[in-house]
């Protein structure tokens, strides 16, 4: 017969190749086990194994028989003192009941009954009586005056007016008025003669009775009696009278459990106070009370569950070291079988190195080499005869003739250390007709000692570096080479600092005295326009040389708060001519957020970045704007140009690196500005990203802390147009240019200008008259003089302390240093023009000062 169709299955071939592949696996490991020496091992491991599980299981068995024994023995504990606290209550409510009994029975035949007399009272079971009427007046009282306040809403009233409880009704205990100590009220109900209710009497019995009973009972520190009422409230209890009488426990598991059963046992986490506890009950059968009995789970298996630890401990150790004997056995036993077979592998691999390999008896006289690979034969040039049964130092003299470099090697012997040392063979390594080199081999020796510290043998490996010393060589060369050429670019950096900076400092003073001569509108606008260029220039100048200085590592960031704005303005002056130019509508939106960060730094940053989207971007827009990103602020330059393929838009950072300038065309620049923009984030910390999609555009951005605006400084004081007291200005520049703009410009402002070209020239203009009262002096002078030295002559040949100001070109950190050394102020060319006035004022201060208090 065919299977059912749903009984068929079919498995693919790679199933069932994986599944016999596995059972062969399985297969051969079963034969291992029980084959050769891995046989020998199948019932070593089973004793082993037995006497473990053994000793777990009298371990565990003996733990689990105390655990029994102490559990059980907790019940039958709990059960007795529950049966003495249960006695106990029903013996006194009896006695209680008794005396309420009489009291009613004296009550109804209206004869009065001595209470003081009775042993309730003698004893201090009950330390009050009273009797109310159906409408709650008390009738009578006995005893201490417990009770002051309305009966009606009390608990055992309702019962007795509501009901017909033929027993003792227990009430919820209270503060007595006088002592404030817990009383229990325990009642009877009184009835008129046609049984309706007549009301109740009353008997007050002190919690501390039941406590102090519960006490002597033996339990330890955290076990409890409790006393309950026939509704679960708390009514006595061992510790804890006032914070747990009149608590009720009817939603707690040992609620159920009552209710269930009349006498029990369970462990569970008391209600009360939240510990786990063998808990025994019993229901009072005569009167409406429970008695519970709890001993803590903690007293009753600490000290167990501390041995069980220590046994688990000692079991854990003893398992842990017969195993770890056991393991050493079997790696013993691997690895003498394995030794001979890595013995053959390493002479093998021995045998194959390229490094020379030989090693020498140390213990015989002469330290004769015993063992040679091939690899030394040829690195040496001598065969194997010659060598083996020769002494090691003598092989190595007679290969390399050179024993003075093999001292090392002697010494390092003696001593009995490791030894590295080159030697020289006298055949060179030829490299084509015209190129050859010395063969250079490196000989590295280990003594090795016994266990007596005693010299036994000596491995050597030889290697042949000469192309190793080669590539040295000619590393060492291209490094020379590298640093010569880095000196003859910082010669000409300093140079260019210095005459780049003269014609545009000579501009700038000219257009200040042009623009004091100009007043039509049209006129003034020109020299505006031309004031705003100079300054980009300035700038612009200030930003390549400084970064020309930051790959020699000499700039360091000037970092201070500032609004973005002035500095997204001057980005926009600078490159706006440029997109009118290429007919691109360069947008800016305006912000007024202030950023921690240096403005030149950040300022080329963003001057380089929107002069690359100028650059890639033939139609379309340019927007810059800002995004707040928690604190930070996210400058973004927007662009519709080329964009920049994804696996490019790394490299686009590097130096020389450009996008679709395959002719490296000069009119779309170096390839420089992106990785300046790199570097000086970098050295700012500030993230600069991209994104772009070929043919769509670019998205360049750069993230800058965002800081709380500064407090407004007061604005300074203007300075006169003229200055209050007829004041002459010793000006020494070599540069005729800029010193003929320096004096027009002090002249326009109303100083009296001493123009020298050089130190000499100074001093005689100084001595000729009128004396100076303030300094101007260039630092590059002719004749290999500097301003700081024309300065200070000056100042011996008039005899007094004259106020300086240096105008250079040179950002070397010297000339502060210089500045502060000889007390006069440094400016760097090119200067503004409002700057220098700025800076002449401030050094004639002191001067006007003196003069007004004698005038």
């Amino acid at each position: 017969m065919r299977p059912p169709a749903a009984a068929v299955r079919f498995l693919p071939m790679g199933a069932v190749g994986g599944r016999s592949t596995a059972f062969g696996v399985y297969v051969k490991r079963a034969l291992w086990l029980f084959s050769g020496f891995g046989g020998r091992l199948v019932l070593p491991a089973l004793a082993v194994a037995l006497a473990i599980a053994a000793l777990w299981w009298i371990l565990l068995d003996r733990l689990h028989r105390e655990e029994r024994l102490l559990d059980l023995t907790a019940h039958e504990k709990t059960a007795v003192i529950a049966r003495l606290v249960e006695e106990h209550a029903v013996s006194t409510f009896r006695r209680v009941d008794d005396l309420l009994l009489d009291l009613i029975a004296n009550t109804e035949r209206n004869r009065s009954m001595r209470l003081d007399t009775r042993r309730a009272f003698e004893e201090g079971l009950v330390v009050g009586v009273r009797v109310y009427d159906a409408s709650g007046m008390l009738t009578m009282g006995g005893g201490r005056a417990t009770f002051q306040g309305t009966v009606t809403d009390r608990d055992e009233f309702r019962i007795a007016r509501d009901g017909t409880p033929r027993g003792l009704v227990i009430g919820i205990p209270y503060a007595s008025s006088e002592a404030q100590d817990l009383l229990i009220p325990v009642s009877r109900r009184l009835e008129n003669t046609d049984g309706t209710f007549a009301g109740i009497a009353v008997a007050d019995i002190p919690v501390e009775s039941f406590a102090r009973y519960y006490r002597v009972l033996g339990l330890p520190s955290d076990g409890v009696a409790t006393l309950l009422r026939f509704d679960g409230v708390i009514i006595a209890r061992n510790t804890g009278l006032t914070a747990v009488t009149g608590r009720g426990v009817a939603n707690s598991e040992l609620w159920q459990a009552i209710r269930q059963h009349p006498v029990g046992h369970m462990r569970m986490v008391s209600p009360v106070d939240g510990v786990e506890r063998i808990t025994a009950f019993r229901s009072a059968p005569d009167y409406p009370v429970i008695a519970i009995v709890g001993e803590s789970v903690e007293t009753v298996f600490g000290p167990w569950r501390d041995n069980a630890r220590l046994y688990i401990g000692w079991a854990v150790v003893t398992t842990v070291v017969i195993l770890l004997f056991v393991i050493a056995f079997i790696v013993e036993l691997q690895w003498r079988r394995h030794t001979d077979r890595a013995l053959r592998v390493r002479n093998r691999a021995l045998a194959w190195s390229n490094d020379g390999i030989m090693i020498a008896d140390a213990t015989q006289p002469g330290m004769p080499i015993v063992y040679v690979n091939p690899a030394l034969e040829r690195l040496l040039g001598t065969p194997t005869s010659d060598l083996m049964g020769s002494g090691a130092l003598t092989a190595l003299e007679r290969a390399t003739n050179d024993r003075a470099a093999l001292q090392p090697l002697r010494d390092a012997i003696v001593v009995g250390r490791d030894a590295r040392v080159e030697l020289t063979r006298p055949d060179p390594v030829t490299d084509g007709p015209d190129l050859k080199w010395p063969r250079c081999l490196e000989l590295s020796a280990s003594p090795v000692r016994d266990h007596d510290n005693r010299l036994v043998s000596l491995i050597a490996t030889v290697r042949d570096i000469s192309e190793h010393k080669r590539v040295q060589s000619a590393l060492a060369e291209a490094r020379r080479e590298a640093d010569r050429a880095n000196v003859a670019k910082s010669k000409f950096l300093a140079a260019a600092s210095h005459d780049l900076r003269q014609p545009v400092q000579s501009l700038m003073l000219l257009m200040e005295v042009l623009s004091s001569r100009v007043s039509d509108g049209m006129s003034r606008n020109v020299l505006g326009t031309m004031e705003r260029a100079l300054g980009a220039l300035k700038m612009l100048l200030d930003g390549l040389l400084d970064v020309s200085r930051l790959e020699a590592g000499a700039v360091v960031p000037e970092v201070e708060v500032f609004p973005l704005s002035e500095v997204m303005e001057r980005v926009a002056a600078n490159s706006r001519p440029v997109a009118v130019q290429k007919g691109l509508i360069l947008h800016i939106v305006p912000c007024s957020t202030h950023v921690r960060s240096d403005p030149m730094l950040l300022g080329r940053i963003l001057q380089n970045l929107v002069e690359n989207a100028l650059r890639y971007t033939d139609k379309g827009r340019i927007l810059i704007g800002c995004r707040r990103r928690g604190e930070a602020l996210r400058i973004e330059v927007w662009d519709t140009g080329i964009g920049i393929p994804a696996d490019q838009q790394e490299d686009i950072f590097q130096e020389f690196v450009q996008v679709g300038n395959a002719s490296r065309n000069r009119d779309q620049g170096l390839g420089l500005g992106l990785a300046v923009v790199r570097r000086l984030s970098v050295m700012l910390g500030h993230q600069v990203t991209v994104r772009s999609t070929p043919g769509e555009g670019s998205v360049f951005a750069v993230e800058v802390p965002v800081a709380d605006p500064p407090a407004v400084k007061p604005l300074p004081a203007p300075y006169s147009s003229r200055p209050a007291f007829a004041t002459t200005v010793l000006v020494i520049e070599d540069d005729p240019i800029v010193r003929e703009g320096l004096r027009a410009m002090l002249s326009e402002w109303g100083y009296t200008v001493l123009a020298a070209e050089s130190c000499t020239e100074a001093l005689d203009l100084a001595n000729r008259g009128p004396a100076p009262d303030l300094i101007v002096a260039d630092y590059r002078l002719r004749e290999g003089r500097t301003g700081t030295e024309a300065i200070r002559e000056v100042r011996l040949a008039l005899g007094r302390i004259l106020p300086g100001i240096l105008v250079t070109g040179d950002t070397a950190p010297a000339r502060t240093q210089e500045a502060e050394a000889g007390n006069f102020r440094v400016m760097h060319k090119p200067v503004i023009a409002a700057d220098l006035r700025r800076a002449v004022a401030e050094a004639l201060e002191p001067l006007l000062r003196e003069r007004q208090t004698v005038a």
